[in-house]
């Protein structure tokens, strides 16, 4: 458990920003600012909806693409879904993960949860082990923006642990690239490829010596929310 601020000469968050950093092999909170604050999760949302996809979807599953799943705002970071479109669930969570495609992870929640508003939260018929994240209410599946969206420093911390129990998770998460493979409205097959938003996997960014990158969730274009390992 994180208890109050913790402080490192080596990190320095602006006024406005909260992190975390966790020692979990000795069990040590190395730094920690606003553990338990309320924060905009933005794509960091994706965890919890790939958390769902492994524990509640089947992967062989091939998902209809609707009108719901790309109706999204102007601007939204999408792979480029048509109405029709076939897609097995692992492609989605592929999308999901290494492009964080906005209408793939509308695809995942209306397939598993029958609509994009019942993926995530505390939707007790559905996500039953979301009990533990106490200070987290997702209102959608890809963390656009809403005000009634929020999460924590350390329930984020509790989503990746949880989602590093599933190997797909972090093979996916540390692909620089991916090809998704899926059927259109028509018949034809599409490869759309796809470029990893994580800039320490497209090289963009380096990670500190000696540590080695896990995995983890961004907003793109920004840095990624990030699992280390010394």
């Amino acid at each position: 458990m994180v208890s109050g601020d913790t402080l490192l000469d080596t990190v320095a968050l602006e006024e406005d920003q909260e992190g975390l950093l966790l020692d979990i092999k000795n069990k040590q909170v190395l730094y920690s600012k606003g553990a338990y604050d309320r924060v905009y999760p933005a794509s960091i949302t994706k965890i919890m909806t790939a958390l769902l996809a492994f524990q509640y979807g089947n992967m062989e599953d091939v998902v209809t693409i609707s009108e719901e799943n790309i109706t999204l705002e102007e601007g939204s970071q999408v792979i480029g879904f048509q109405v029709g479109d076939k897609v097995t669930m692992d492609e989605l969570v592929h999308g999901l993960l290494v492009y964080s495609g906005n209408d793939a992870a509308s695809a995942i929640a209306t397939h598993i949860g029958g609509s994009t508003g019942k993926i995530c939260g505390y939707d007790e018929q559905l996500c039953c082990s979301a009990w533990m994240y106490r200070n987290s209410l997702f209102t959608n599946p890809h963390g656009l923006q809403d005000e009634n969206h929020y999460t924590t420093p350390y329930d984020i911390y509790l989503m990746l642990k949880e989602a590093l129990r599933f190997p797909e998770f972090t093979q996916i998460t540390q692909l620089g690239s991916y090809t998704i493979s899926y059927k259109s409205s028509d018949g034809t097959e599409v490869n759309t490829p796809l470029t990893a938003t994580d800039h320490y996997l497209t090289g963009e960014a380096t990670a500190p010596k000696g540590i080695t990158v896990l995995g983890g969730k961004p907003e793109p274009p920004a840095m990624p929310e990030t699992v280390w390992r010394f």
